[in-house]
């Protein structure tokens, strides 16, 4: 899993010299990750594994998982998504890079 995560984003252009897993208590099957890009700008990723589309109320949880696992300021944050997304969801995420 790690590999493919990497993968996805170097063809994306990002490159992170540190790429670190933070374990979630969660069920779903989301997985977590921080980085450090070249720039040594701290990078927060979201790989949301479920295949089924991405909904406004999943935003809820996402931000959750924001909350709770990072205690400190980081300068991206990445949304690696299975499945499509709603378009208000999309609007509530303008922040995100969504790959």
């Amino acid at each position: 899993m790690f590999k493919e995560i990497v993968d996805i984003l170097q063809k994306n252009g990002i490159i992170c010299k540190e790429l670190n897993e933070i374990p979630l208590n969660t069920r779903q099957k989301v997985k977590a990750y921080l980085g450090v890009n070249l720039k040594n700008e701290y990078c927060y990723i979201i790989w949301w594994g479920k295949k089924s589309r991405f909904l406004r109320k999943d935003i809820d949880v996402l931000e959750k998982f924001v909350r709770s696992e990072i205690n400190f300021r980081y300068k991206k944050k990445i949304l690696i998504l299975n499945g499509e997304i709603c378009s208000k969801a999309k609007e509530g995420l303008k922040e995100w890079r969504i790959i």
